[in-house]
């Protein structure tokens, strides 16, 4: 029954991404997980999550652009704002290509949305017997690639949080679906300006699968580029993998 219910949580996930994509269509994909979701009781003022943002588990997925054009990002840095504890601000860099900026902006949590899981049978259960809640938590971020070069933006849209509140009272990153095919975390869905000419792109990124991917991803069980992304910066991801994981994508 838990197989089945993967496999249908990935059909209605696929079917979402051929569609013209928002992360509210990202939000209600990791949420199907729920039986029910309502405003979570947790004063969010309280609950930090800089341990979240910073999660280095996974190195993120992330495309940029009509050719989905492959987007590495990497955040090294996430602190509270003592004057608005919603307010984390954040530094990092980005790499499209060759072109790597460094960036720094912030992220508001604006959202707790917490879950009753229909399955509790999964890992985050099994491990952390003392879980008091779970959920998803939404927030804004804004991204200023600071450095007087070519190529620079701004990235400017909405970050979702799948997160847990242990037995401790302590906010953990929930990857107690990681074995479910939709599953994915740190999701970052929105737009990247350019300086230099203003125009904007569709960028997301996001831990185990890019977001709003469409057509990018062909995987099942986990992320897996289309071929005809490779010439975008994917082949480059492939012979990473075949790196870590000699028997992955033989042909």
């Amino acid at each position: 029954m838990k197989k089945v219910t993967f496999i249908l949580l990935f059909g209605l996930f696929s079917s979402a991404m051929a569609q013209p994509c928002t992360y509210k269509d990202v939000l209600s994909r990791m949420t199907l997980f729920y039986d029910k979701t309502y405003p979570s009781k947790i004063d969010i003022q309280k609950a930090d999550f800089s341990s979240i943002i910073l999660n280095q588990s996974t190195d993120y997925l992330g495309a940029i652009g009509v050719h989905k054009k492959r987007l590495v990002v990497l955040i090294s840095s996430a602190k509270r704002n003592p004057q608005n504890p919603l307010v984390y601000e954040i530094a990092g860099k980005t790499r499209v290509g060759k072109n790597v900026r460094q960036f720094k902006g912030s992220i508001t949590l604006t959202q707790l949305i917490s879950g009753k899981p229909e399955d509790t049978t999964n890992d985050l259960y099994t491990e952390n017997s003392g879980v008091q809640e779970e959920g998803v938590a939404v927030g804004d971020f804004i991204l200023d690639e600071y450095e007087d070069l070519s190529a620079t933006g701004v990235f400017k849209g909405k970050v979702l949080l799948w997160w847990f509140l242990s037995k401790k009272g302590k906010i953990e990153y929930n990857d107690g679906y990681l074995m479910a095919d939709p599953y994915l975390n740190n999701a970052y869905i929105g737009t990247w300006t350019s300086k230099q000419t203003h125009k904007s792109q569709q960028v997301s990124w996001g831990h185990y699968r890019v977001p709003c991917a469409g057509d990018l991803d062909m995987g099942a069980g986990e992320f897996s580029p289309a071929p005809e992304y490779y010439k975008y910066g994917w082949d480059e991801y492939i012979q990473e993998i075949r790196k870590k994981y000699p028997d992955a994508y033989k042909d």
